[in-house]
């Protein structure tokens, strides 16, 4: 029998990958951006510190769809490694900013 590719929606997955990259940079740069007169940017930035804690439940769901589709598909991706690689990374700063959020959360307020 043929090793058939398994069938994915590829362009849902892409722009799932391409909304976490994303997501991560607006992230870290909230860490060292202080929103004073910001306008845009301070309503944002004030609408994702309200909003910490679905954002991150909807990181982990995010990481891990890619995590599965990654172990589905590993063998017929294109980079392998490389993306691989990428969902490591987001999975590393969702911990990150997990343990920072339930920490500061918890004890300093």
């Amino acid at each position: 029998m043929a090793n058939k590719p398994p069938s994915a929606p590829t362009s849902a997955l892409n722009i799932l990958y391409s909304f976490m990259v994303l997501a991560q940079v607006i992230l870290i740069v909230e860490f060292f951006v202080v929103p004073q007169n910001m306008g845009f940017a301070g309503a944002l930035f004030n609408l994702i510190e309200n909003q910490r804690s679905g954002l991150i439940l909807l990181q982990l769901f995010g990481c891990a769809i890619l995590f599965v589709d990654a172990v589905v598909r590993f063998d017929h991706l294109k980079n392998q490694w490389i993306h691989c690689i990428g969902i490591g990374l987001l999975a590393c700063h969702w911990m990150f900013q997990m343990f920072v959020h339930f920490l500061s959360s918890s004890y300093l307020t």
